[in-house]
């Protein structure tokens, strides 16, 4: 079976569980569309909460993301193995946080097939104080995710990759950003741009079809509708 591993957002006591209970859990909607699905908590949430404390005093020089990328890592491992997965067919399908984690295990891993990142960037370089997006301080204040950045605030046109130079690294593997136009943490222009740079990257493969922006007049959330549609192209590109 084609294997698609959930990654969940910022949801501190849910963890994998989904938080709109009036719309199909994605786990749910995988399964139903033809899918296998490993969801699990992100190291710091859900039934993992309590990792989060002393993170740092044990690992003074890694950071969370990193850990989270390792697991998903480590979930493509054990799913690999599962007599019933085509480890040829596995994907990531990650929302907010998730998303982000999903297009950063995808450039570090080619086993990871497509990806599918659902609100979960604005472009780090052009994420300045004056944006009104909360910046780069997401990674390093508000979630503790990425507490070396903190160095580039302030100073977010020297930040060494932003997610342009991901997504072109994923090429020419098919990835699907939803990215709504009303989402406070984004600047809807900035990713536009992102993908669109990573798209000339994705022509020298000819695969510029592999790369879906779509962009709903809607702000950050997964209803059933937009669900449906991410769905519905991944069993055209992710089969």
């Amino acid at each position: 079976m084609p294997t698609v591993i959930w990654l969940h957002g910022y949801s501190s006591s849910l963890g994998y569980s989904w938080v709109y209970h009036y719309d199909l859990h994605p786990v749910l909607a995988l399964a139903q569309a033809g899918y296998a699905v490993l969801a699990f908590d992100q190291s710091g949430f859900g039934s993992r909460q309590v990792e989060a404390a002393a993170f740092y005093n044990k690992y003074p020089r890694w950071s969370q993301m990193g850990h989270m990328v390792d697991d998903t890592r480590a979930a493509i491992d054990a799913v690999s193995k599962d007599v019933m997965v085509d480890p040829s067919r596995i994907y990531l399908f990650g929302y907010s946080m998730g998303a982000n984690l999903a297009l950063h295990t995808a450039v570090l891993d080619s086993r990871v097939k497509g990806v599918v990142s659902l609100n979960g960037f604005t472009p780090m370089r052009t994420d300045t104080e004056n944006k009104g997006t909360g910046g780069i301080a997401r990674y390093f204040r508000e979630h503790d995710l990425l507490p070396r950045m903190g160095a580039f605030a302030g100073k977010e046109s020297r930040l060494p990759y932003d997610y342009d130079e991901l997504i072109a690294a994923i090429a020419p593997r098919p990835v699907y950003i939803l990215s709504p136009q009303f989402d406070r943490d984004a600047t809807p222009a900035d990713v536009r741009l992102a993908v669109d740079q990573a798209k000339k990257i994705y022509r020298l493969y000819s695969a510029a079809d592999n790369v879906m922006l779509d962009e709903p007049w809607d702000y950050n959330r997964l209803p059933q509708v937009t669900e449906d549609r991410v769905i519905q192209w991944m069993l055209t590109k992710m089969k």
